[in-house]
């Protein structure tokens, strides 16, 4: 049950997404025990977008992550080579099992686009060809993709804690390839943007599993209502509401 809090507007709202990410990371350690397996689809480099590197390193949590571009592969391996808790594959998932090519952007390109994160590819050629580049400015990689299904079939995974899946566009395909509530998952990010097919087909996915989804900036976050607390403290902290913080007006 939620209820109403009455209207809050901050100057600049998407400056608590980091924040509220972190809340549901935290609650998720709490809820878990500090015991939290993570399933990463599209893992990238490991070191951007959500922030599991710090909770790998320092909370003990484990993983699988899953990252199909090569270059963004290796630099994924090599940051988790001396741990024994997470595991990382060098493939796409989809909902048919083919290789499939990957777009990215050539180094050049990479190096004059610098808004565009670095190591980003996409199975959807026009989300790397933005405007006013030229089509030289893409190059083309093949990649084995598989149903995420066998995978968890083929290395015994029955139950992750965290599911977070960004698929360049990809991840309607991705959520098709398995059955999403079997794994019993206490929280859901997938990475979507609002107002597409893609969305609607992911927010469905996630209702159809119990989940109640709620948009914090790019992501699409799931969990079971009622089931993850945050602590009040961890809320007013942040919004430096103690006796000795000064107020910050958003």
């Amino acid at each position: 049950m939620t209820r109403d809090l009455g209207l809050y507007v901050p100057k600049r709202p998407y400056r608590l997404n980091p924040a509220f990410i972190a809340m549901l990371l935290n609650a998720v350690h709490d809820h878990c025990e500090g015991r939290v397996f993570v399933l990463q689809i599209g893992a990238e480099a490991g070191d951007t977008g959500l922030p599991f590197l710090a909770r790998f390193q320092d909370d003990g949590w484990s993983g699988l992550l899953v990252e199909p571009y090569p270059d963004n592969f290796a630099a994924l391996e090599a940051l988790h080579a001396e741990s024994d808790r997470v595991a990382v594959l060098n493939l796409g998932i989809s909902d048919v099992a083919a290789n499939l090519p990957l777009y990215a952007l050539t180094p050049e390109a990479q190096a004059q686009a610098r808004r565009i994160p670095r190591g980003r590819a996409s199975l959807i050629r026009d989300r790397i060809l933005t405007e006013g580049m030229a089509d030289d400015a893409i190059l083309t990689v093949e990649a084995p993709f598989l149903r995420l299904d066998a995978v968890l079939e083929e290395l015994g995974i029955d139950s992750a804690q965290v599911v977070a899946i960004n698929a360049g566009g990809h991840e309607a395909q991705v959520l098709r390839s398995f059955v999403l509530g079997a794994l019993d998952p206490t929280l859901v990010l997938v990475n979507t943007v609002a107002g597409t097919a893609t969305d609607a087909d992911c927010i469905a996915a996630m209702q159809a599993s119990g989940l109640q989804p709620f948009r914090i900036g790019e992501w699409l976050a799931g969990f079971v209502p009622g089931m993850l607390v945050v602590p009040i403290e961890e809320v007013l902290t942040y919004f430096q509401k103690g006796i000795d913080a000064a107020e910050v007006d958003e």
